[in-house]
């Protein structure tokens, strides 16, 4: 089953046409066929994973370019802490036990949603949990259906690499969005090699789990997770491709 969303872009409609022979053509080092286009409108956040490991090398290669991403005065303020293996399954594990002794510590540091939504924001944000949801079989008011699901996140939807991305507490706005585009860096940058990902703000609730297991240190806010490994795209809760506003929504042009 398919939820198609209302405006795909043509080259996200002709990847998924191409399907696994493109993913895997995609996964050698430098492939010509790997257009920016075709990583951007290929990366989705993806919600189930295959357990093949990802090589050391190619995670490695990928958060090294990622550094290439633009940040205000050069600053770099990102922190990255990367798990694999054991380390891993231990976190996640960590997290889904103080998740079932009612451990919810301190919460997010910061507001991962406005604290109110305007209408058209309020629409976007329940369509696409209405779409999740429908594609997983999840009927509206199941909530142990929700909370299994929403479990999987910290599992990191059962890929082989999990990642925290967090920033120093001194750091202001400006840092956060240098953040994002380093965030971005390392989605797009997964596809060259074949690889998918899935950001996660939902590990920003539980910043206490993530310091005692990572060591993170008290002067950085934890940001999100990042999912990363192989998926098969025509998995069934890997067929979400949300929708795009129409330019006109919110580009303003001027000539004059």
């Amino acid at each position: 089953m398919e939820i198609k969303s209302r405006r795909q872009p043509p080259s996200c409609r002709a990847w998924r046409r191409r399907g696994s022979a493109a993913t895997v053509a995609s996964a050698q080092y430098g492939n010509a066929f790997m257009k920016v286009s075709e990583a951007v409108n290929s990366r989705r956040s993806m919600r189930v994973f295959k357990t093949d490991p990802v090589p050391k090398a190619d995670i490695e290669w990928i958060i090294e370019n990622a550094t290439r991403a633009a940040s205000n005065g050069n600053l770099q303020p990102w922190q990255l802490y990367v798990t694999t293996g054991k380390a891993r399954q231990r976190l996640s594990a960590a997290i889904l036990k103080s998740m079932d002794d009612g451990d919810a510590g301190p919460g997010g540091e910061y507001d991962v949603y406005p604290k109110e939504f305007t209408p058209v924001y309020d629409a976007r944000r329940k369509l696409v949990g209405k779409q999740l949801y429908t594609l997983l079989g999840v009927p509206r008011g199941d909530t142990a259906g929700m909370q299994k699901q929403f479990r999987k996140n910290f599992e990191f939807f059962g890929a082989p690499v999990g990642m925290i991305l967090c920033v120093e507490r001194r750091m202001g706005g400006g840092q956060w969005i240098d953040s994002g585009i380093f965030l971005d860096q390392l989605m797009l940058l997964a596809r060259e090699k074949g690889l998918h990902t899935c950001p996660q703000a939902a590990f920003s609730r539980f910043p206490h789990v993530l310091r005692r297991e990572l060591k993170i240190p008290e002067d950085q806010v934890v940001i999100c997770g990042l999912a990363l490994g192989y998926a098969d795209p025509d998995d069934v809760p890997n067929n979400l491709i949300t929708g795009r506003a129409p330019l006109k929504d919110f580009v303003r042009w001027f000539s004059e």
